[in-house]
């Protein structure tokens, strides 16, 4: 026998849980502007809400998203998410924040939750009461390597999103973790396209990188280069040509906009020497840059302290670069004389 039990409905549904005779059900419920509820359902009654938390956000329920689409780097049709501050002014410009990582489209129905407890810094919900639009795309991945299948991907919806009358395209940034955050610094290399860019916990010598240690998997890192993640389809030797296209030290000095990098000094994943690397190379060509350390965190962030800090320095850095905020003095401090 088939029931339905929940219909059909755009909310993102959890921890569905019944009893054995399948008499009362139990399952929360949530959307980007709707806050987490706990519902109860008895058999044969109506379901009904128990528990909503966050029952203060008042804000929340005003926000709204539009589908933005566009083609991916096999040209099949990919989707994003644009998400609308709660006082949306069709009559204004806004700056916009892109976060990048795969495919996101699957996790745009959560709660927008505003808080500074981030592991990687980003907060939509804090950006939206900021006053920016923010940007959720998908990548996909063609023959010429993850880098410049990402720029590919990311150049794409940027053509469609500045079709919207909103959208100031003087004022865009790209932000990314962990591999976003190796995306992120390959498409800073090679797109004019932004106004700045956020990169945390990534790799930028995909050369290098395949031949070190990774702790946390415990073994050499090659494999998530050849066939894993990184998807280039051979080992170095085999692609020599493919992995250098689509590193993003080896062009470290096209970036054409401030680019701010943040690492874990304890990542197991990622050595912290990659962020440093680049740094360096980006200091060597006087681009704008700053980076940050966190001494006791590793891959992301997870001590409140660090996560508090690192999400209103993103806050900081995109309201000086996209906002023209000036008098932040650890910005100001690095970036005289870099612009």
């Amino acid at each position: 026998t088939i029931k339905t039990i929940i219909a059909e409905t755009t909310d993102k549904i959890r921890n569905l849980i019944f009893t054995d005779n399948h008499s009362n059900f139990v399952w929360t419920k949530e959307n980007y502007n709707e806050a987490p509820s706990i519902v109860f359902q008895q058999k044969g009654k109506k379901h009904y809400v128990v528990f909503t938390s966050n029952v203060h956000d008042k804000t929340a329920e005003k926000i709204r998203k539009i589908q933005v689409h566009y083609k991916g780097a096999t040209q099949e049709t990919l989707t994003a998410t644009l998400f609308l501050p709660h006082d949306y002014n069709s009559g204004k410009k806004y700056p916009v924040v892109l976060n990048i990582y795969e495919k996101q489209q699957k996790g745009t129905s959560a709660f927008l939750l505003p808080t500074f407890k981030n592991g990687r810094g980003f907060n939509a919900r804090l950006l939206l009461e900021s006053g920016y639009m923010v940007l959720i795309p998908d990548i996909t991945y063609g023959d010429k390597g993850s880098g410049l299948s990402a720029l590919e991907s990311i150049h794409n919806v940027l053509d469609e999103l500045v079709k919207i009358e909103q959208v100031d395209a003087r004022r865009i940034a790209l932000t990314g973790q962990s591999f976003g955050g190796y995306q992120t610094n390959f498409i800073a290399t090679h797109s004019d396209r932004f106004a700045t860019f956020i990169s945390g916990a990534s790799v930028s010598d995909i050369v290098h990188t395949p031949f070190s240690f990774n702790y946390d998997f415990g073994s050499p890192d090659y494999w998530r280069y050849e066939y894993g993640q990184m998807r280039m389809g051979g080992s170095f030797v085999e692609n020599k040509q493919k992995y250098m296209d689509n590193n993003p030290l080896y062009f470290a000095s096209e970036v054409k906009a401030p680019i701010l990098l943040w690492t874990g000094e304890k990542d197991s994943n990622v050595d912290r020497e990659e962020t440093r690397s680049l740094f360096v190379a980006l200091r060597k060509y006087r681009k704008p840059v700053i980076a940050l350390f966190y001494q006791e965190e590793g891959h992301s962030l997870l001590q409140q302290i660090a996560q508090k800090d690192l999400s209103v320095r993103m806050l900081e850095w995109l309201d000086y670069f996209l906002k023209g905020k000036n008098g932040v003095e650890w910005i100001d401090k690095q970036m005289k004389g870099a612009l």
